[in-house]
């Protein structure tokens, strides 16, 4: 309806003008022709000096037989009024001798010319004054025309144009009738996904040809469900993840006290073992509480950052220093490269938890004797810090999901190192926090390199 609207209106308000314009035009010829003719008979009456006999009755009835003969060639009638108005003659032999006070006679009298098209009447007035020998008005030539073929023309072209403008509309609904179709049925098809969508389905997709808006259209909303899909995903496995992490303690636990249990005179050592176990795999289940907590932080929309003048260099310093005793356990050198001072705009404590979140890892999947080298460095928008080990690496097929949560390249030794499988997840979200970025290379069994990027200025 709003296509039909916006199509038609235009198209009425169109065929209207030209209406107008073509009414306006034959007006103004008759217009033209009137007064052009008006003035011509004036001029004859003038040049003849019919008003210097119109005493002589021979004199006037020459008069009448030229303006009759004048009516019947033009189709119009003709009267001659003197200046008191009074019709000296009349083609048609109806006013002649009676003072008529016609507004283009008297306008004629007054400016030589006088007109106008009487609309009720259909009939055109035109008036020209008659000029004596010293350049005197004396009189006036009034011509009355019908314009009923005006109106007739007017009224064919009317009827022409509207059958034209129905033809019009009827071309224009069919035309606007099937581009609705074209254009509504894509966008029914992306609302009938969308509504699956909405109902949890999220592994629903629109079909997309083409490559005009909707397909674009199509083509984010897809890319859009492809993301809800993995982060339901993510969401179930996280739940998955967090059951199991938190079970495999429960369940020790729950054999170690029942073992203690069902055996009696049980030794005093073997009292203590057990509880040093019990007393481990608690603090384990405190590791991934205090992980997912921070996590659960650090995701949060709401998330406020203590944002603060920060000395880079004395951060990393400090990071160091917490984490040398567990490097100098296994004989493995950590080197603080400081290429220049850096003062950033951050958080310095979910920062720091970054950082040695990536030095801790370092440490503990680097064998014996290796190496954990932090480099710090900076340009005049960002700020870097390199954590690069010797350990053992990650797989080119692993390198994509280190940063999913509960995710583990190696199972087994994480189990041994205690770690929770949250750290790069924390790690990933403190940077997004300080709109930086985190970057990583590695190769089996040659190290890793991370790269953390965080903007000087907040």
């Amino acid at each position: 309806m709003a296509y039909l609207f916006i199509c038609f209106v235009p198209l009425l308000i169109f065929f209207g003008t030209i209406t107008t314009a073509i009414e306006n035009y034959f007006e103004a010829d008759r217009r033209k022709t009137m007064l052009t003719t008006a003035n011509i008979i004036s001029g004859s009456v003038s040049r003849l000096g019919y008003f210097d006999h119109l005493a002589d009755a021979d004199a006037r009835r020459y008069l009448d037989v030229d303006l009759n003969a004048r009516s019947r060639d033009g189709g119009f009638r003709i009267l001659v009024f003197d200046s008191g108005c009074m019709a000296l003659s009349d083609s048609n032999g109806l006013e002649t001798g009676k003072t008529l006070l016609v507004p283009e006679v008297i306008t004629a009298l007054q400016k030589k010319t006088g007109y106008s098209l009487r609309r009720p009447e259909k009939a055109v007035y035109a008036a020209a004054a008659v000029e004596n020998g010293d350049a005197q008005i004396v009189g006036a030539v009034l011509l009355v025309s019908s314009v009923d073929d005006i109106f007739t023309s007017v009224s064919d072209i009317q009827q022409k144009l509207i059958l034209y403008a129905a033809l019009a509309a009827m071309v224009m609904i069919v035309l606007v009738l099937g581009a609705s179709s074209l254009l509504i049925a894509p966008l029914k098809n992306i609302l009938k996904v969308v509504q699956r969508v909405a109902e949890g389905h999220f592994s629903q997709r629109v079909t997309v040809k083409g490559h005009d808006e909707y397909a674009k259209m199509g083509r984010a909303f897809n890319e859009m469900t492809e993301k809800l899909e993995k982060s339901e995903k993510s969401r179930e496995d996280f739940v998955a993840n967090v059951s199991h992490e938190l079970r495999t303690p429960l369940s020790s636990i729950k054999v170690l006290s029942e073992s203690i249990l069902l055996q009696e005179a049980v030794p005093v050592d073997m009292y203590r073992e057990f509880l040093r176990d019990i007393t481990s795999e608690v603090d384990r289940m405190t590791y991934i509480v205090s992980d997912l907590l921070n996590l659960v932080k650090l995701d949060r929309q709401d998330t406020t950052l203590n944002i603060a003048k920060t000395d880079l260099n004395r951060m990393l310093e400090s990071v160091l220093k917490r984490l040398s005793p567990l490097a100098e356990e296994k004989h493995i050198d950590l080197i603080l490269e400081s290429n220049r001072e850096v003062t950033i705009d951050a958080d310095e404590v979910k920062l720091s938890l970054a950082i040695t979140n990536l030095v801790e890892n370092g440490v503990k999947y680097t064998p014996p004797e290796g190496t954990v080298r932090v480099a710090v460095d900076a340009d005049h928008q960002d700020a870097y810090i390199t954590v690069s080990d010797t350990g053992i690496g990650i797989s080119e097929d692993e390198l994509p999901k280190i940063f999913d949560r509960f995710y583990r390249v190696d199972k087994t030794r994480d189990r041994e190192t205690g770690g929770t499988g949250l750290g790069l997840a924390i790690t990933r979200a403190a940077v997004l926090l300080h709109n930086g970025g985190i970057r990583v290379v590695s190769k089996e069994n040659e190290g890793s390199i991370f790269t953390v990027r965080v903007p000087i200025r907040r």
